[in-house]
């Protein structure tokens, strides 16, 4: 029983407990036509968004949310895990749309050391864009790791139907007591 109880945490430690799907983007291997990726804030799910200096053929990375009609809002938490831009050769941004104008944005003054966390709803899209602003950009280099987390349901649609089955119940019971009644009635007559 001990030994069991041992290769039980051995292989909890090497399969790793934390129970998070991870989800590896790289902005050098990304291609514009790849959809957005789908972010499901009722599991857990890691995504990690890097660039090391390569080339860049796509300078964003989309991310909605799943259409789940039932879900209202959610927290997106991006950790920067490290930014280094030592030659000032690009511009980070995370944004809403790419028309519009930046939620948050990074260059080689401005590192990204803090957590930033951004609402989003079933019908939004964040994106993490890259600009290019100068073409030695061989020493710069990011990674993100974006956590979709604290989401609100709407659980109205969940007590209608219970609501309306407990009611449908009762009357059902009702009707059929209420006939019992008028059978047992008309058979003593």
């Amino acid at each position: 029983m001990t030994t069991l109880m041992i290769l039980i945490v051995i292989a909890f430690v090497v399969n790793g407990i934390d129970g998070y799907n991870t989800f590896d983007f790289s902005f050098e291997s990304h291609t514009c036509q790849s959809p957005a990726h789908p972010l499901n804030p009722s599991t857990s799910e890691v995504i990690i968004l890097s660039y090391d200096g390569g080339s860049i053929s796509c300078d964003h990375v989309a991310f909605s949310v799943l259409n789940d009609p039932d879900l209202l809002t959610f927290e997106l938490m991006i950790n920067p895990l490290y930014h280094e831009d030592p030659d000032c050769s690009t511009v980070l941004e995370y944004r809403t749309s790419l028309i519009k104008k930046a939620l948050k944005t990074y260059n080689c003054t401005n590192i990204a050391e803090d957590r930033f966390t951004t609402g989003m709803t079933r019908n939004s899209t964040f994106y993490v864009q890259i600009h290019e602003i100068s073409p030695y950009k061989e020493r710069a280099r990011f990674k993100l790791k974006m956590l979709p987390m604290g989401a609100t349901f709407s659980t109205e649609d969940a007590i209608a139907i219970i609501s309306g089955a407990t009611i449908g119940a009762i009357l059902l019971l009702s009707l059929i007591g209420f006939g019992v009644c008028l059978f047992r009635k008309k058979s003593k007559k």
